[in-house]
């Protein structure tokens, strides 16, 4: 879904109007702590829980953080047109669920 920056120095897509003429590169603020970390007694969000964030640092890949206590930041990007703030897919860290 989301092309990342080419060493050609082509942009990345934004995610919700699939343009890139608006899209630069930004430092994004990301959450302190999934609600997998919050709950971690019950393994997935609490009913009724509202999440102020889309992203924590326990969702990211360790390469992609950075050193405390700035490792909220991210190097992400940001559509101008749309107003929204993204990363690219491989920051995300995968988590398999055990069944």
């Amino acid at each position: 879904m989301l092309k990342e920056v080419m060493s050609n120095g082509s942009h990345a897509t934004c995610p919700k109007c699939h343009a890139s003429a608006q899209v630069r590169h930004k430092k994004i603020l990301i959450g302190k702590a999934s609600p997998r970390a919050l709950f971690c007694d019950e393994g997935e969000e609490r009913a009724g829980y509202r999440r102020a964030d889309q992203l924590a640092i326990d969702e990211c890949t360790a390469a992609a953080l950075g050193k405390a206590p700035l490792e909220q930041f991210l190097d992400g990007y940001y559509c101008g047109g749309c107003d929204v703030g993204f990363v690219a897919d491989s920051v995300r860290q995968r988590f398999t669920q055990i069944l």
